[in-house]
């Protein structure tokens, strides 16, 4: 292994970065939950996941002024310590890399029951989707090693196969005449209430995307980071809002399992067995290319982090393709870990409760990164005015983000207090290990290099 030089490699494009925000949207949180959000809200769903991704959106797209301003691995970190403190920037930080590897273990649960359908390891389910899950995670573990740019067009070319069956999924759903008007009424019969709560689960499928703000180190041209956003989210929101439609139209959202892909249902009832492997095989892709972004943005924030002693330095070592591998590796073993708590039934609902609390945190990670984006244009105007691109509509975006950041809290912790006080006590945690380890080694680094440069 070569010795940390602190840059990462510029090799990524816009296609690249346009695949690892397609990719990052949660594979399960649209495969397999939408049956779980269809149950809460009725055809209600697919209002749900659009207005989701739409608020999500808004964070997203706002929060690209930051990785324009100041293209750094640790991104989140770098951004809300400048604006809001060194305390909002650990956390801010912490909370993201936390959700990733969150998703790490939930996604990887899910992609190893997805690779059930095709082959089964052992007799027992549980088992061989144990096995699916810890092989899986491995083979992205060494993608991801093998650099940014391997990545991006590991991801670029897995994406491009999703969004074709995607498209032919929603079209010849469309075109097959077995879309029952009745199974859209009542569109929405739980209410309001219901349509609030699927809101909450759609969260978690579009939480991903965030990730793409940690690339802008290693993107060639930064002014792509924000094209290639706007472009993830609107080839997101058209191709699953259209085929979350088609799905609910073919079945009756009231047939759906908890775990049964609804699209695979869908399909099967309309096309046929072999219509719903082309499906499976869809949902596992956007599993997979889940693990991707999430793996390599948890890898690239403690390297940003790791420069400034928020935590160890020895998460800035890079590997020879420029990599920083451990990283990678702490990820996949808190991953791993996680895959086997859930496997031997350590604690109930935890699939559920990984899902809930990961994008609590996340969320809280986009709410300091909107908070610092109009925190730069108030406290650096002449940097702001200089930028290479600014959000149009600005106050206006600010304001739906806000909003949408407000009812995703709502709707992720009103109707569980339990869980919000373990969403509580993680952000104590974390905010205990940056006044007891970040705040003191962060001083002692600075010093050092003030030392070294005098």
């Amino acid at each position: 292994m070569s010795e940390n030089n602190n840059n990462l490699a510029k090799k990524l494009t816009f296609w690249h970065v346009w695949a690892l925000g397609v990719g990052a949207v949660v594979g399960d949180g649209i495969f397999v939950m939408v049956g779980n959000g269809a149950e809460a809200a009725g055809p209600a769903a697919v209002l749900s996941y659009l207005v989701a991704g739409l608020l999500l959106m808004c964070v997203c797209m706002v929060c690209c002024e930051l990785a324009v301003g100041m293209p750094v691995a640790g991104s989140l970190h770098a951004w809300s310590k400048r604006m809001l403190g060194p305390a909002f920037g650990t956390v801010a930080a912490l909370c993201n890399a936390t959700m990733n590897t969150v998703f790490l273990g939930s996604v990887g649960l899910a992609t190893g029951r997805i690779s059930n359908y095709f082959f089964m390891w052992v007799d027992d389910p549980g088992l061989s989707s144990l096995i699916w899950s810890v092989l899986l995670l491995t083979i992205v573990l060494l993608v991801a090693m093998s650099g940014g740019e391997v990545t991006g067009k590991t991801q670029l070319g897995l994406i491009v196969v999703l969004v074709g069956i995607m498209v032919a999924f929603a079209v010849l759903g469309i075109a097959s005449g077995k879309i029952q008007r009745e199974n859209y009424e009542p569109f929405a019969p739980f209410g309001a209430p219901g349509i609030i709560a699927c809101i909450g689960m759609a969260v978690y499928s579009y939480m991903g995307p965030m990730s793409l703000l940690t690339t802008s180190e290693e993107i060639k041209d930064i002014r792509n980071l924000p094209k290639a956003m706007f472009w993830a989210f609107v080839t997101i929101l058209v191709i699953y809002t259209i085929a979350i439609a088609v799905a609910l139209g073919l079945v009756d959202y009231k047939t759906y399992g908890q775990i049964a892909s609804p699209f695979t249902q869908a399909a099967e009832f309309a096309f046929g067995g072999a219509a719903g492997f082309a499906i499976n095989f869809g949902a596992w892709i956007a599993a997979v290319t889940c693990l991707v972004g999430e793996i390599f943005t948890v890898s690239r924030l403690l390297f940003g982090m790791g420069r400034e002693g928020v935590v160890p330095e020895g998460f800035t070592k890079l590997n020879k393709r420029q990599v920083p591998y451990r990283g990678l590796f702490l990820a996949y073993i808190v991953g791993i870990i996680l895959i086997f708590v859930e496997f031997f039934g350590v604690f109930p609902n935890f699939y559920v409760m990984l899902a809930n609390v990961a994008s609590g945190l996340g969320a809280t990670t986009m709410l300091l990164s909107v908070i610092s984006t109009v925190q730069y244009q108030r406290k650096f105007p002449e940097e702001y005015r200089s930028l290479a691109w600014h959000m149009p509509a600005k106050g206006l975006v600010v304001v739906l983000a806000l909003i949408g950041l407000a009812i995703i809290f709502y709707a992720l912790f009103a109707a569980d207090l339990l869980l919000f006080a373990f969403y509580i006590g993680t952000l104590a945690v974390l905010c205990l290990f940056h006044h007891f380890y970040s705040k003191p080694n962060s001083a002692k680094i600075t010093q050092r290099k003030q030392e070294e440069d005098a």
